[in-house]
């Protein structure tokens, strides 16, 4: 299984990538500078049937890996998508992130709170 930490340092908010994944998903790690962060939603995330998968790998239960919904991409990390964490960006690789996180408001929070304090 493929494991994703979140990193929130300084200026950037790093997401680690390991496991078997790593290969198919062709990352290691993905810096965010938290200046590029637009917005930050702990909620829900609908996999639409009309993605287009770049690299990475999806089952029933799982999305890993670089996609294109709706002219936008997309990074998506997650076993349940009932638990994930979206971020908005703009100026940066990705348009949109989705991470998983066991505790999605607790991490939303703390995203928030190292964007607020570059303000």
């Amino acid at each position: 299984m493929m494991s994703v930490q979140v990193v929130l340092g300084d200026r950037e908010l790093i997401v680690n990538i390991s496991g078997l994944e790593v290969a198919a998903i062709l990352k290691k790690e993905i810096k965010i500078p938290y200046a590029s962060i637009v917005d930050v939603q702990p909620g829900s995330f609908e996999f639409p049937w009309t993605a287009v998968k770049r690299t990475g790998i999806t089952t029933n239960n799982y999305k890993a890996g670089s996609f294109v919904i709706q002219r936008e991409k997309y990074f998506l990390a997650y076993h349940d998508a009932h638990k994930v964490v979206i971020l908005n960006l703009d100026g940066a690789e990705f348009d949109k992130i989705v991470l998983g996180s066991e505790a999605p408001e607790q991490l939303a929070n703390d995203i928030r709170s190292h964007c607020s304090l570059l303000q």
